[in-house]
């Protein structure tokens, strides 16, 4: 008894001196503890981890607070690397600045600059946004939307005439919003488009869009192009007809742009060689897919940003030969020096004059941004294309040839990366040049009907979009657009043709861009 008696009080007198709660463990777990050679401070942590581990939150932080101090001491005698980087104010306010794309911030310059401009001009000094009262603000708002106008150029005055006297309704929301963003950045609590004390100014700059439409001053606004169908093969004959580092790199830029439904610019520019994933489905189809996510327009992270869980696969096309998007790769991945970290890097120049010579073909060093913007005009220009499209363009080109192929809009907005049908819609909305012919003289016919117009149906080989065949890749119109768990039975005979009418991008009106679900089709002979 007294060596029980002796070994409890011992303990608890150490809990005594370092003031914690003592635990309730039963005697024979300290003795089998001190069985174990270990000393009183040994056994005051082990219990004190046990306790803190199925008590309140007090101990718990009691505890945490005691480990702290131990790893002060243990730092202070030995010196370590810390786990936590120091960063400087300037680079705090880089990460502020970088909530903002680089275009948003451009953007938001170009807006206040504009309405300084005007600032100085009217009332002889510039605003300051810092002090200044909302409803003062409001009403140099309402005066500077009725007074804006774009700077006086003649090449712009010559193309436009007096549309060019006018700010497009684009620019003038642009300048809005620019102004809205500065001014939240500056700390003030209101919006300028939003609130009701400045619905005033907003309903002047309303009229102000409605009276320059009135009056035939309102630009339409104007879409990327579609790169038609004759152009696209001359892109591809371009593309393939020669192996040189040149041609190499801009086919390479040319699949990823279509394939990945990307705006060609700051996609790329991401892309590293450990970006492209090589895999093979549950099939045995080898695709490639990205292994890490990219910072887009729709899509730029932040705390706000929805999950980007999509997955895009570029699958191997064996029939295609060299024309096989994976197998391209492939080839332009091997040409790339191995010290070599952006998978586009400048072109070696003895490989430019002599490429069979040379195992590598890039050096390790990466594209400028501004390289990028380049690549389109240089390929239509080589490609001796009917005009210079942008990177863009294949962007706009890709998502209408979905939407004429008959995917559904959901599945395009998986590719392209949209969030809301209506943004997807307005690259698709516009005509073909086939299909706008096709309407003028199905029109012409109605006003005159002892006189038909030739071909007042658009051929399959009018359709502008980027076809399989373009790329000897298996055409998709043998196979039906029903779901594969419906069956036409005896009675229902439907051809092959007719169920993939909506591909061949020939109907404008009910079936065009539309989706169904959960719809009952009764077809009568």
């Amino acid at each position: 008894m007294d060596a029980d008696f002796n070994l409890r009080y011992n303990f608890e007198q150490h809990l005594e001196n370092s003031n914690e709660d003592p635990p309730e463990n039963d005697l024979e777990i300290l003795e089998s503890l001190f069985a174990e050679e270990m000393t009183v401070e040994e056994v005051t942590e082990v219990v004190l981890q046990d306790a803190c581990a199925s008590v309140s939150t007090r101990d718990a932080e009691r505890e945490m607070q005691q480990t702290f101090s131990r790893e002060r001491e243990e730092n202070f005698c030995a010196p370590q690397l810390k786990r936590f980087k120091i960063v400087s104010d300037e680079e705090l306010q880089e990460l502020k600045e970088r909530r903002h794309s680089l275009s948003t911030l451009k953007a938001t310059k170009w807006g206040v600059k504009t309405f300084q401009e005007w600032s100085l001009e009217t009332y002889g000094e510039m605003l300051d946004f810092n002090n200044i009262d909302p409803e003062e603000l409001a009403n140099k708002l309402g005066k500077f939307y009725a007074e804006a106008t774009p700077k006086p150029d003649q090449k712009r005055s010559e193309k436009m005439k007096e549309q060019a006297l006018e700010y497009h309704k684009n620019s003038f929301k642009s300048i809005r919003s620019a102004l809205n963003r500065h001014i939240q950045n500056l700390g003030r609590d209101f919006d300028i488009v939003r609130d009701r004390q400045f619905k005033t100014c907003n309903s002047i700059l309303d009229g102000k869009l409605k009276k320059n439409v009135q009056e035939g001053l309102a630009r339409p606004t104007k879409h990327k192009e579609i790169i038609p169908e004759a152009d696209l093969e001359r892109i591809s004959a371009y593309l393939y007809e020669s192996l040189n580092p040149v041609s190499l790199r801009f086919r390479i830029w040319f699949i990823l742009s279509m394939q990945f439904v990307s705006r060609g610019l700051e996609f790329h520019e991401q892309l590293k060689l450990n970006s492209l994933v090589f895999s093979s489905d549950e099939n045995g189809c080898e695709y490639v897919t990205l292994s890490h996510a990219t910072k887009e327009k729709n899509w730029q992270g932040g705390i706000d940003s929805t999950e980007n869980s999509r997955e895009i696969r570029m699958y191997s096309v064996p029939s295609a030969g060299d024309k096989c998007p994976v197998k391209s790769l492939q080839l332009y991945m091997s040409k790339i020096q191995h010290d070599a970290t952006s998978l586009f890097n400048r072109c070696l120049k003895p490989a430019l004059k002599d490429p069979n010579e040379h195992e590598f073909w890039y050096t390790n060093i990466p594209l400028k941004h501004y390289q990028f913007t380049r690549f389109m005009a240089e390929i239509s220009k080589n490609a001796k294309c009917t005009k210079t499209y942008t990177a863009h363009c294949l962007r706009a080109t890709a998502i209408q040839g979905m939407s004429d192929a008959g995917f559904e809009i959901r599945h395009i907005m998986h590719m392209s990366g949209h969030k809301n049908e209506a943004s997807v819609r307005s690259y698709s909305r516009d005509c073909s040049t086939a299909q706008k012919k096709s309407m003028s003289d199905a029109l012409c016919s109605i006003m005159n009907p002892a006189l038909k117009v030739h071909n007042a149906q658009p051929n399959r080989s009018d359709v502008p979009f980027a076809t399989a065949s373009n790329f000897n890749v298996p055409s998709l119109s043998s196979h039906s657009v029903l779901p594969s768990r419906i069956q036409p039975s005896a009675d229902l005979q439907i051809e092959s043709s007719v169920s993939m009418q909506c591909s061949q991008f020939q109907s404008s009106g009910f079936m065009a861009n539309s989706t169904f679900n959960n719809c009952t089709f009764n077809f009568k002979p």
